[in-house]
Formats: C-alpha cells, structure tokens, sequence
C-alpha cells in the first residue's frame, strides 16, 4: 500500500524551534521519501540560507510568509484528473477537487482583507454532467438552500455508490464519463455557490466557480483541439479583475460569460460524451 504523503508547512523555521522541526522531520524515515515540506519564512535570503544549512533536500520548499499580513485573492487551481476507474482513484480526486478546496478556503477566508475574492477552478465539464443527473439529483445539487453538510452527504452518497456499482439507482446517469473528476467538478461548483451565501457578510469576501476552458495540460496530455493554457488563465483572471459589482458572487463564470450549473443543450452534452471517449480512457 502506498503511503499517503503530507504537506507539512512549518512557519518561522528559517531559524529556532521552527528551524529545528523541519530539521526532526527530515529525520524521521517516513518524511525523507512521502513528506512534502514548506519551510516558511518573511526573509527569502534567510530561508534559502536555511535549506542550505539542511542539506538542501529536495523535498524542502521555501515559502515566503509573513503570517502577520493579509491576503487579499486566493486562486485554487489545483486539480487531478485520475485515469483508473477505482474507488482509490476516485477518493483521491475528490480529496483534491472538493474536500481540499472546501478545507482550504475555511482556513484561508480569515486570512483574506475585506473585499477579498476567492476563484475556484472548476471546469464545464460540470455542468453538462448535470444534464444527465436525475430531476431529483439536480434539485439536490442546485438548491438555493443547500449546506455545506449537505453536499458533503451527496458527496459521500455518490462514493459509496460508485465504489458499490450503484450510481444510476442514485441517480447519476451510466453515460457520465469520468466521474472521479466531473462528478467533482459539479460538486465544486456546487460548493462555490454554498461557501458565497455562508460568507459574503464576513468581511463582504467574494467567491467564484471559473472554467478556464478545455485547455492544453498535463491534465489531458495535451490533447489536439484543446485551447492555450494562456487563454484558460485569462479566464481565470476574469473574476480577479473585474469589479465585484459586475459579478455575481457564487456564480460560474468562463471567458467572461456566466454558465448555468446545469447545461440546458442537449447536443453539446451529447457532443461532449462522445468526445470524451477518444480521451483518457480509464483503466479497468
């Protein structure tokens, strides 16, 4: 069984206590092979000094970081897009894709000024996976009274059933192709949307789902047809730049236009499905 590996970031440790926890961390047997460590510092030239004095380990990182100020934009643009089709791959998506955002952005969201705006990077993969929820389904997930607890039980709901061969008896349609990342996908949008109304009276924060686009990446080996990931990044901006009053908070945003959760054209989700087939075809 593979270790699950960790991102420890340890902050002041370009010297004193901190300094000596990455040094007892890089000790231990566990941490030289699976341990992701950020050693974090105000002063650049002190923390590269002190990687340097630990041997510079590759698996050291410097982050400059003044936790006295406060940040204003936070951009979540990480992602994974498995291609096996099992219960293990599926749960690390989602642990990326949903559940690390939904974490990340409740401890992030005190560190953010007033006015501050948070982009998540969904994809419009989302909603035209949506298309083929059941009724029942896409009431779930679009519900203007939806909770944060109560998506994560859809979200928990939807790996049982994958992980049991049960998806359409909940109602997701047996053409859904990937599931591991659009089903995620969905579920951030759907999250974007919680996480504005929970905390728009905090500090007036903002919060956005943007979909850079089918864009040229790792993510689907560069696949023929795919746009820049240049372009995709300037839809991304999009809600970072504009005013906040030319936005509406939680909504779903791609090159400048908003997107409905649910895609409401029945071609471009056959279309879609279709394609989806020529790329990253899961293994059994």
């Amino acid at each position: 069984m593979t270790e699950q590996k960790r991102v420890i970031l340890v902050t002041g440790a370009n010297k004193g206590i901190g300094f000596e926890v990455v040094k007892k961390l890089l000790q231990q047997s566990s941490s030289k092979a699976t341990d992701i460590i950020l050693l974090g510092s105000r002063d650049i030239k002190r923390g590269q000094d002190a990687i340097q004095q630990l041997g510079s380990p590759t698996n050291v990182h410097l982050l400059q970081l003044d936790t006295s100020s406060k940040e204003n934009i936070l951009i979540n643009n990480a992602a994974i897009a498995p291609r096996e089709n099992t219960i293990e791959a599926t749960r690390t998506a989602f642990a990326t894709n949903y559940y690390g955002i939904k974490m990340l952005n409740e401890y992030l969201i005190p560190l953010l000024r007033e006015n501050g705006r948070i982009a998540n990077v969904a994809s419009g993969v989302g909603p035209m996976v949506s298309y083929l929820f059941s009724k029942e389904l896409q009431q779930k997930y679009t519900s203007p009274t939806l909770t944060t607890q109560e998506l994560d039980n859809i979200v928990e709901d939807f790996l049982s059933a994958f992980e049991s061969h049960n998806l359409e008896r909940i109602g997701y349609s047996s053409e859904i192709p990937f599931p591991a990342y659009t089903i995620s996908k969905a579920a951030l949008i759907a999250l974007t949307r919680i996480q504005a109304r929970e905390y728009c009276n905090n500090k007036n924060i903002s919060i956005y789902a943007v979909c850079p686009g089918f864009c040229a990446t790792d993510l689907n080996n560069h696949a023929a047809g795919s746009r820049s990931a240049a372009i995709g990044a300037d839809s991304i901006l999009y809600v970072i730049d504009t005013p906040a009053n030319e936005l509406e908070n939680g909504a779903f945003y791609q090159d400048g236009k908003k997107l409905p959760e649910i895609c409401d054209d029945e071609a471009k989700v056959k279309a879609f499905v279709e394609h989806s087939k020529t790329l990253l075809k899961p293994k059994q």
